[in-house]
């Protein structure tokens, strides 16, 4: 059986907490609310007072019980077995101290106790038992914001009793009356009087409290709110120097980036132009160096292949003289059989 605790103060009980407790018994199995008794604080209602509130606003909800405590959650909802704790929330403002809470008293229960929020409804977001509080002690009209008085609903109640009855015959006046309905509604009318009474007296009483209630409050909040502007403006100034620096620093880094691409871009260019005269050069000189060993060449071969044709001749001289002209001839004739051999080519 699915079980949880929604806890609060609820001085006074409001729409607003109502809204949380009808949608909470919907989904748990059984829902106990809980009027917390803080003794450091000053309370316009008495726990009983307020227990007893919500006992007559959830008169209609089988699965919701009403009770009390003083002291830790945990340590109640530990008596209580149970491990799952109601929160509503109205506004950011409310998640970010409700999360705080939330998961202190995780930590502290050692993982049994666990929160879940539920968000209220629009039409009840802007209400705060501290303001009912205030409105009502302007005398403001509050009938919207809390929970109407067992008064009204009795006077309600009788209404729309004395709608229903029907008229005696002849007559368009007088009615006829279950004297023991009536005399039942009017009777708790009369004991529910004093109390109302009492509520609204203690409203009015405490009026100058709620007053200055209201105005720590509001001085708390300007000041936390004054806190909060000023490390924004610091932060945002901060944010903007950061941003400047960083501007800054990237427009001379593109600055010296630039410079160092052009230096390297002239450099190369340089080094390019030395690189091709330097070849040039080079070339220039193997070539006069072939030239020079070319025309070298061609002379020297020229005057060896003279010298070898003379000192031929002078063989072929020689062998004349020395041979008889038979034999002179034989070796035509066999010189002139022979294939020739390659030409030698001395160029």
């Amino acid at each position: 059986m699915k079980a949880a605790i929604y806890p609060g103060s609820f001085d006074p009980v409001t729409y607003g907490h109502l809204d949380i407790i009808r949608r909470a018994s919907e989904i748990f199995d059984e829902l106990t609310v809980s009027v917390l008794n803080n003794k450091t604080k000053t309370p316009l209602f008495s726990v009983e007072e307020r227990v007893r509130m919500l006992e007559e606003a959830t008169r209609d909800l089988p699965n919701v019980t009403i009770d009390s405590f003083s002291g830790l959650l945990i340590d109640y909802a530990a008596r209580k077995d149970i491990h799952v704790a109601i929160r509503g929330l109205r506004a950011i403002t409310d998640f970010e101290y409700e999360l705080q809470i939330a998961q202190t008293n995780r930590k502290f229960s050692d993982g049994k106790l666990d929160t879940v929020f539920l968000t209220t409804s629009l039409e009840y977001a802007y209400l705060s038992s501290s303001t009912v509080k205030e409105i009502a002690s302007f005398n403001g009209d509050i009938s919207e914001q809390a929970m109407s008085s067992r008064i009204e609903q009795l006077i309600d109640e009788i209404e729309d009793y004395i709608d229903g009855c029907k008229f005696q015959p002849l007559s368009k006046t007088n009615i006829i009356v279950n004297k023991e309905e009536i005399d039942e509604l009017l009777r708790e009318l009369r004991m529910k009087t004093p109390d109302e009474i009492k509520r609204y007296q203690k409203i009015i009483s405490n009026k100058e409290a709620i007053l200055n209630d209201a105005r720590t409050k509001a001085e708390a909040l300007i000041k936390d709110a004054t806190v909060q502007t000023t490390e924004l403006i610091n932060e945002h100034e901060i944010m903007q120097q950061a941003y400047a620096q960083a501007n800054e620093v990237v427009r001379m880094a593109t600055t010296q980036a630039q410079e160092i691409l052009n230096n390297a871009t002239m450099e190369a260019n340089g080094v390019k132009t030395s690189a091709m005269q330097y070849l040039d050069e080079m070339l220039s000189n193997l070539e006069n160096a072939m030239t020079t060993t070319l025309t070298a060449a061609t002379e020297h071969y020229e005057s060896f292949f003279n010298t070898i044709s003379g000192y031929n001749e002078i063989v072929k001289a020689n062998r004349a003289e020395l041979r008889p002209v038979e034999v002179e001839k034989m070796l035509k004739e066999a010189e002139g059989e022979a294939e020739p051999g390659p030409e030698l080519n001395l160029m």
